[in-house]
């Protein structure tokens, strides 16, 4: 498995529209913090069913208050999320990998999770991606080919949002390019490069010469001497 991440290239109604699911999750973290340790005296109550409840009261309840109706326009995958990292913070700290989860702010950073209730979703490869209940987003830099994912983090790092999705594959290895070497031009030899290595150059005259004693010979002139095929320098046969 390996994180893929790329920078989205957002319009700045795009940009609030991130912003707001950021605070959204904010909002919704520290409530479900605020429920779980006021009901800390109840030990009759884990940690995943007071989560559950939450999630009833959010849904059937908060969301319906004239001051939360802000809450309806944005995707409930978020909030969804933000109780299962609420969850998985208490239960690093039950096991003492970490200490008691806190509650977040804005000075924390941005960041939110939605994925897809219905599977993996495909992505295509190319200069956008679809994000599950948030829409089609463009990229900075294209994805080289299609991956398969269901969840999607956004965050924000100085002025840019980013998406980072998992992929369940491994990483095929890459043939390593071989290491370019410098090139000089000579008389003696034909070609040195800077590892070393020596091409001789090639000797056209002494190859022609060698082919002209292994041809047979023609036949004798008036003058009685015997003529062979002139040869010049350089020249092949």
């Amino acid at each position: 498995m390996f994180a893929v991440k790329r920078a989205l290239k957002l319009n700045n109604q795009e940009a609030t529209l991130m912003a707001k699911h950021a605070g959204f999750r904010r909002v919704v973290f520290n409530m479900g913090l605020s429920l779980r340790v006021q009901m800390y005296g109840a030990g009759e109550f884990s940690d995943s069913k007071v989560i559950n409840e939450i999630k009833k009261v959010l849904t059937n309840y908060v969301k319906k208050q004239p001051e939360c109706t802000w809450m309806n326009q944005l995707s409930s995958r978020v909030y969804q999320n933000a109780l299962i990292d609420l969850s998985h913070a208490f239960g690093r700290y039950r096991l003492g990998k970490a200490g008691h989860p806190k509650f977040v702010s804005r000075r924390d950073g941005q960041s939110f999770t939605v994925d897809s209730s219905n599977g993996k979703v495909l992505l295509s490869a190319g200069r956008t991606i679809k994000i599950p209940t948030l829409g089609t987003f463009r990229l900075h830099e294209p994805l080289s080919c299609s991956f398969v994912s269901q969840t999607f983090t956004l965050s924000k790092e100085g002025n840019r949002w980013f998406v980072s999705f998992c992929v369940d594959a491994q990483r095929l290895p890459m043939r390593q390019r071989e290491s370019s070497v410098g090139i000089d031009i000579g008389v003696k030899s034909f070609a040195t490069l800077s590892n070393n290595q020596v091409f001789d150059a090639p000797k056209p005259l002494k190859q022609a010469k060698t082919k002209l004693a292994r041809l047979p010979k023609t036949s004798e002139n008036q003058a009685g001497r015997v003529t062979a095929p002139s040869i010049k320098a350089g020249e092949r046969f």
